[in-house]
């Protein structure tokens, strides 16, 4: 008899749909751009658990899916270290479509020239990963001051 083996339970994805009057619970939307699947699901449990609804992507190209369909966000957060096309440049490509949102980018070692790259493709601020429950409310009532 071989070792029993374990099934990864399937990801589920969630759609947002950003209703024009008051009745949803979440005040902030946000989508959240991050190709490391672990990580992505602690920072979505950690952004939903303080009052903001949620869409994860893994990749630049899911992301721009998403963004393709019309749906609006208040907060793109952007992890540099994407797959195929890196944070920055996928801020480009948004900004060049009009996405309106206030955009954060997500790095993991804070240097000089990252976050250039960042601030020049588009970003409204930059943080460093891992994120905490303390960072997120910080930047979220920052950036809303400026909206």
């Amino acid at each position: 008899m071989g070792a029993p083996t374990t099934r990864k339970p399937e990801e589920t994805k969630m759609r947002i749909i950003k209703h024009e009057s008051n009745d949803t619970p979440y005040a902030i939307t946000a989508l959240l751009v991050d190709g490391v699947t672990p990580t992505r699901r602690l920072e979505h449990h950690m952004f939903e658990s303080i009052g903001i609804r949620t869409e994860p992507a893994n990749s630049a190209e899911e992301a721009m899916q998403i963004l393709s369909t019309g749906v609006n966000f208040d907060f793109i957060f952007v992890d540099f270290d994407l797959p195929i096309t890196n944070g920055p440049q996928f801020v480009r490509q948004m900004r060049a479509m009009g996405v309106p949102s206030k955009v954060v980018g997500m790095l993991t070692n804070i240097n000089d020239h990252d976050k250039q790259m960042f601030h020049e493709s588009g970003a409204n601020g930059i943080t460093e990963k891992p994120l905490t429950r303390k960072s997120v409310k910080y930047i979220v009532d920052l950036l809303q001051c400026l909206m």
